[in-house]
Parts: C-alpha cells; structure tokens; sequence
C-alpha cells in the first residue's frame, strides 16, 4: 500500500470567500491584560518588560495595556497613573480603528479572573474584524514542563538547600495548577523543589512538615512564582512579621534567602509569553468529528466550530469522492429543512476554502511520516495567517484518525490544536443493530480486523469489535468459526449510509465488498 498526499485550494462553492469584500486596511493590536500592581519596580521590571518584547516581536501591532483589578486601577489612578480596564482599552482600541484585536493576558494561570476577562472580550466580539483571546501561561500539558524546568535551571539547589516556589493560590478551580506543579517537581528533584501558596493548597505548612522530616537540609530560599514581585512577595514572603514566610521558616531553624523578582523579569520566562501571543494571533486547528451516516450524527458543537473555520481539510479518496464532506453538506441540507431560512447555510459552507488531501495507503512508516509532515506544513501556512483551519473526520476524530498524526508536527510549531468529539461507527452500529456494547462491569474491547494480535484480543472477555473489518472480512470470518465466536457476531456495513447493510448474523452478508465494515461480538451467555 502506498499513501500520497496532494492538496487543492478551491472554494467550496461559486462565489465563495475569495469573492467577498476585503478591507483596504487592517490595523492590530495587541491587549495585554495583567492583574496588575501598586509597585513601580515591580510593574516595570515584568509587566512592561513583557509589552516591551510583544512590541518588539510583533512590530505591526499597537500594544496598549489593561489591569483587570479595578482596586489597583483606582489606586495608581489616585497617584496619577492612569491604567485602563478591559472595557476601557478595547473602547479606545475601537475609536482608534483597530480591525484585529489580540487579547492576551499575562496571568499565570486560568482562573477567575480570566473567566471574567474572556466574557467581558466576548461582549465586544461583534465590534471587531477579530477578536481573540489568548491563552494565560499554564494551560497545556508542555506549558506547565516548560516553566518548571526554566524556573528550576534558574534557581539551582544546593546540596544543604531547599528551593520553595511561592504562589498566590486560589479557590477556583484553577488551583489545580498549582498542585501539577508540585508533583512536577516531586517527580523530577527528589523533594529539593517545592511549591507552596499563600491562598489554598499546597500550604507552606505541608512544605515545611515535609522539609522537617527530611536530613540535610539546612537552608531555604524563597522565589516568587508570580508575575510580579508586589506586596504578596515584599510582605507575605520577605516581611518582618512574625506571619511572613520569611520568618515562619526561620522558626524552624533554617537559614531564608528571599529572591525579589518576579517571573516576568526573567527572559526565559517573558520568551514563553511571547510565544503565547504568536499562538494567539495564528489559527487553531480543529478536528471536527462528523459521525457516521447521512449527516444526523453531526453534533451542535460540531456544526458551531464548521461555521468558525476559515478552512476545511478534506480527505478524499482517489475516485475524488468525500464521505466526510458529503456527510457535512446533508447535515447543512437537513438545518434547512428543519429551520427554514434560519438554518439555511448555518455552517457557511460558501464561505469556506476547501483543502483537499488526496492520499493512498502505505505500510512504510517513513514515507507515511513524511507525507504527514507535508501536509502539515501545508495547513501551518494557514494557521499563519491566523486563519483556523478544520479537518473534518468521519467517525470521532479520537478513533482510527489521521488528524492525530497531523495534530503533532502543528501543535509542536506552536499552534493550538482543539478536537471535538462525535458519533463514534461503533456505536452507531450497535443502536442499528439494536444491541448495547456494555452492561454492568462488562468490558469493551476495539479491536483492528487483520493486525496480528487480533486473536489474542478476541479472546478477552466482554464485548468486541472489529473495525476497518472490509479488507480482511473472508479472513476474519474464518478466525471467528475457528475461535467458536461466529454464532456471536453481527455486522454493519456503510452504517447511516443509504448503502447500509445490516446483518444479524454473518450469514446474512451479501459479500459485498465495504471499507466501511464493522464487526460486533457479543460476550457468550453462560
């Protein structure tokens, strides 16, 4: 088998998006949101040292600034420094005839106040060309292993010395964060590093427990694991009180060094910021499930995300025929019959540039790798210009996808990638036959008809089934007789299709050949 991809660029329909009016101009920029400080030193050495590299990495942007905490606003205000709020600043972005708005925040992680930012940018989706809102600093899985290996290069522990990361805390679910960070660096340092918070878990008290029962260690340091090195960091942590961190571990007999710098101040942390603003401006990639059958497994979400894409990536065999697309034009044909004009075109398929992938199957890794590379690449170039690029799937994307291939390489230069989940075939096999996959503790098994441990997993208890069943059906059916497993097999082929075959038993198949073949096999009743 051989896999060759190729792609075409054609709208989807006459009069598609290349036809529709462009403007003239487009002026950006760039929103950085930050909580926000009361110290000069503080604001300047983080929060305008990352503005200043945002304008730096993207020159045709105005950068202009807002604090979400109306207290600190008011404050500065009083000593004539004025700040603008989210409202503020995208009124004055507006007025000043921005088209493209980049909203980013700065915060470290997704908690209420970024809840709060993301629907106060939302109220202003309508007034812009786009508006998009960034990502704060923890989010995905390599985020968090990023910032805490920059964080410990930086802070080196010595052999008598204990490093604990001061963090703000929260009771919104976000605290999460915090504690990823603390099994991170369990995991990684042997118990050197720590992560403690002045609101929520893990406490100082946890740390210093643990650190007691420990041998060794003689000193502390503490280093703020917050933007800014403000008043949490210049009384909390390095007070005079008796309550600071400072002298709580003194307390207890070891030695503080109190590091005053926030985690803005350090390049290699203001670099990931940038690197969170190049995201935000690019496209996002989505796999799009589109279910199997004749277009009423699309689900709502699905459908929403189709009409927000600039681009679909289409697979498309070599007979230039596209289940996936096809399924996606009855769903926009089946909106309309339901919802009159209301749901005519909802998902905006005249609008859509079209991206075909044109391939055949190979079994070499390398060229198969390759030829995913290539694609990938191809669909960056839109993700560049910030368009957001859908690759519609049949099935659930999660499930035998090729999406999964290309969601690396693009997700590894930089771009978000999102995967909405479908109608899997499995499962609409089973509702046509009228059976349930699963009952009780009973497990299920999703075998691929042909590979070679196919008969070991046959032989595992509860229920299985076999897909990509259509090239190894005579073969499969022999292992199914031999195995004493035949009398417990239904079939379905092109399921939802208006080919669709269903067979109760395995006598019944017609032997007509379907890729789209998927075998069930209920556990024997004892």
């Amino acid at each position: 088998m051989r896999m060759i991809f190729m792609w075409w660029n054609i709208p989807l329909h006459k009069g598609g998006k290349e036809q529709r009016k462009k403007s003239v101009t487009e002026k950006k920029g760039i929103l950085a949101v930050s909580f926000g400080t009361t110290c000069d030193s503080a604001r300047e050495e983080a929060i305008e040292a990352i503005e200043r590299d945002w304008r730096q990495a993207f020159p045709d942007c105005t950068v202009r600034r807002a604090f979400t905490s109306g207290i600190v606003c008011r404050k500065l205000s009083a000593r004539g420094i004025r700040v603008q709020s989210v409202t503020e600043a995208l009124q004055t972005l507006h007025e000043d005839g921005c088209s493209h708005v980049w909203v980013q925040p700065t915060h470290l992680i997704p908690g209420e106040e970024y809840d709060r930012l993301k629907a106060q940018a939302a109220g202003w989706q309508e007034r812009f060309t786009l508006l998009k809102t960034g990502e704060p600093l923890l989010v995905q899985e390599e985020d968090y292993d990023l910032v805490v290996t920059r964080m410990r290069n930086r802070f080196p522990a010595a052999a008598d010395e204990a490093c604990i990361f001061m963090g703000h805390g929260t009771y919104h679910a976000a605290n999460r964060a915090y504690e990823k960070i603390e099994k991170r660096l369990e995991k990684t340092t042997g118990r050197r590093y720590f992560m403690a918070t002045v609101e929520g878990k893990p406490s100082l008290e946890e740390i210093l427990n643990a650190l007691d029962k420990q041998t060794g260690i003689r000193r502390i340091r503490l280093v703020p694991f917050m933007l800014v090195a403000g008043e949490h960091v210049l009384h909390d942590m390095a007070g005079e009180g008796a309550e600071s961190w400072k002298n709580k571990c003194r307390a207890r007999g070891y030695e503080v060094d109190c590091v005053l710098h926030g985690m803005g101040s350090y390049p290699e942390i203001r670099e990931l910021y940038v690197q969170k603003c190049r995201k935000n401006q690019g496209g996002i990639f989505y796999g799009i499930s589109v279910g199997p059958g004749a277009g009423g497994n699309l689900t709502l979400d699905c459908a929403e995300r189709i009409r927000r894409c600039d681009v679909l990536a289409v697979p498309r065999t070599k007979s230039e025929h596209t289940i996936a697309l096809s399924i996606v034009r009855k769903a926009a044909r089946r909106l309309e019959e339901m919802f009159g004009p209301s749901g005519a075109d909802y998902m905006r398929l005249a609008e859509k540039e079209v991206l075909y992938l044109d391939f055949l199957m190979v079994k070499e890794r390398t060229e198969r790798e390759r030829a995913y590379q290539q694609f990938a690449v191809r669909i960056e170039e839109y993700l560049r210009l910030g368009k957001n690029v859908g690759m519609i799937v049949l099935g659930d994307v999660t499930v035998y996808a090729t999406m999964a291939y290309l969601a690396q390489p693009i997700r590894q230069a930089g771009y978000e990638v999102a995967m909405l989940p479908g109608v899997t075939s499995f499962c609409a096999c089973a509702a046509a036959l009228g059976r349930s996959l699963t009952t009780m503790s009973q497990p299920l098994h999703i075998i691929p008809a042909g590979y070679d441990g196919m008969e070991e997993s046959l032989r595992l208890p509860g229920s299985r089934v076999l897909m990509k069943s259509g090239r190894h059906l005579a073969e499969t059916k022999r292992t199914l007789k031999e195995m004493g497993l035949y009398d417990q097999a239904a079939m379905v082929k092109d399921c939802g299709m208006e080919t669709e075959e269903i067979c109760w038993n395995l006598d019944e198949d017609t032997e007509r050949d379907s890729y789209f073949t998927t075998i069930l096999v209920s556990e024997k009743e004892v």
